[in-house]
């Protein structure tokens, strides 16, 4: 009975049917959603908020009291300290959830359970252009730090971090490098089409000491059998040693996707368009690109010094015309 269903029920058959494994056909997604498990745990979330009410009737007004709700929600690692030090929910966070309860009436509403989306005509609930975006790149000396600690049982984080900072990739594309995506001949990587965001191969040069770094991994993995189809790094995640490394440092700020943000302004630094930078992080859209370019202090001042030698430029020209001026009005 479409009157009587209930968020529970529609949370269960949207789990059912769309957070499902994707499926390949080659390097074309014919099914499924990447990254399920993730949205899995946000529909949890709403599920726990909304499961005995009726879709029928949720109104706009019961989306913004759950909006204010995980607003003022502090985040698990801080719910157990004292109220004074706890950190709320970020906005992006609760867009994320939104966007996914957005989703769902979709469904419901093209599936004939409900006449309309609480969604429907309302005011922009889904603000992005609000969120905070991350804004924190990584210096030399901050970059010298984290490698000089990365020793011992963090040996490992070395080439890790380095490769991140020198190619801009993402950690999942890192973490599924395999030897034969590697020609450390000719300095390429080839990062596999299945493994990207965007599902598009793309290819990105090596640095002469990540060459060198990998070149070690190298000599070492070709002592086992099958070598080129095992993992690069072996690891499928550092978060928890990263963790540790950059709190050691002094540095606990900075997240392991900043040395992507740290690469891109980088390479713009350097001189690369933002059309370069973006076929390099793997981009398809320019405005995507321009959220990972950061401005440094740096920056700030070269834009000074250049208005400053382009005053100076000025000058003589504004002196040649105040003299012959001033010759015109003495005539």
């Amino acid at each position: 009975d479409r009157a009587q269903m209930t968020f529970a029920q529609l949370a269960d058959y949207y789990k059912e049917k769309y957070l499902i494994e994707p499926v390949y056909a080659g390097d074309r997604k014919i099914t499924g959603l990447r990254g399920a498990y993730k949205y899995k745990i946000l529909l949890e979330t709403l599920k726990d908020y909304f499961g005995t009410k009726k879709i029928r009737s949720i109104t706009h007004g019961d989306i913004e009291s759950f909006r204010l709700k995980r607003l003022t929600t502090p985040t698990k690692h801080t719910q157990e300290k004292p109220k004074e030090e706890q950190k709320s929910l970020s906005l992006a966070t609760v867009n994320r959830e939104l966007s996914l309860l957005r989703r769902m009436f979709a469904i419901a509403h093209r599936e004939g359970w409900i006449n309309k989306t609480p969604f429907f005509a309302s005011d922009k609930i889904i603000s992005i252009a609000d969120e905070k975006k991350r804004e924190r790149i990584l210096t030399k000396d901050e970059e010298k730090l984290l490698l000089e600690n990365c020793a011992g049982s963090r040996t490992h984080l070395k080439p890790i971090i380095i490769c991140a900072v020198d190619t801009g990739m993402r950690a999942g594309e890192i973490f599924s490098l395999t030897w034969k995506d590697i020609d450390l001949e000719k300095g390429i990587i080839t990062i596999a089409a299945l493994n990207t965001k965007t599902l598009q191969l793309r290819q990105i040069a090596l640095t002469t000491r990540l060459n060198l770094l990998l070149g070690e991994l190298f000599l070492v993995a070709q002592r086992n059998k099958n070598y080129l189809e095992s993992l690069v790094f072996g690891l499928k995640s550092v978060h928890t040693s990263f963790a540790g490394l950059r709190k050691d440092c002094g540095l606990a700020d900075v997240r392991f996707h900043d040395l992507r943000h740290t690469a891109a302004t980088r390479l713009i630094q350097q001189g690369l368009s933002i059309q370069e930078v973006g076929r390099i992080l793997g981009h398809t859209q320019a405005n995507t690109t321009y959220r990972y370019i950061n401005l440094t202090l740096d920056t700030v001042r070269r834009a000074a010094s250049a208005l400053d030698a382009f005053h100076e430029e000025t000058k003589p020209q504004e002196k040649e015309q105040e003299e012959a001026k001033e010759k015109e009005y003495i005539s």
